[in-house]
């Protein structure tokens, strides 16, 4: 099976935040919480010229994810599609994971006290369908 993961051309990316509401919507997430976070970066001078950047951030599914080495409860896994997934159902909140995750894009969800990131839509894969942020985005930056 291929791996599965969302490339980002950031410089299709113009700060409109389809992806974030998508999300929110397709996982009906509480307010305060976010699988997907576009990051503005700027304004600054460039050239001579003020600009600006969006960057959406989210979980990237490593290789190497050193967030399932540090679940000590082994909560964390990979599919064999390379989706790395959070079982809610068995963590217990401890934050190693948050820790470990180098691009901080693990956070916990206010409403359970549970680590919670971006599961690519593991739904709408197995599905055949792109993910919420990817079919949403009006640029085709995902």
């Amino acid at each position: 099976m291929s791996r599965r993961e969302i490339l980002v051309d950031t410089d299709l990316c113009y700060g409109c935040f389809a992806c974030e509401v998508a999300c929110k919507q397709e996982h009906s997430l509480p307010v305060g919480t976010k699988r997907i976070n576009v990051i503005q970066v700027g304004p600054m001078m460039v050239g001579g010229k003020l600009e600006m950047a969006f960057v959406p951030m989210k979980c990237s599914h490593c290789t190497k994810a050193p967030c399932i080495d540090a679940c000590p409860e082994g909560v964390i896994t990979r599919r064999s599609d390379g989706i790395v997934l959070i079982n809610t159902e068995s963590c217990f909140g401890c934050m190693a994971c948050l820790e470990a995750c180098p691009f901080g894009v693990i956070q916990m969800n206010p409403a359970n006290g549970l680590a919670d990131k971006c599961d690519l839509c593991v739904d709408r894969v197995d599905a055949g369908l792109q993910p919420a942020c990817v079919q949403y985005c009006p640029t085709g930056a995902l």
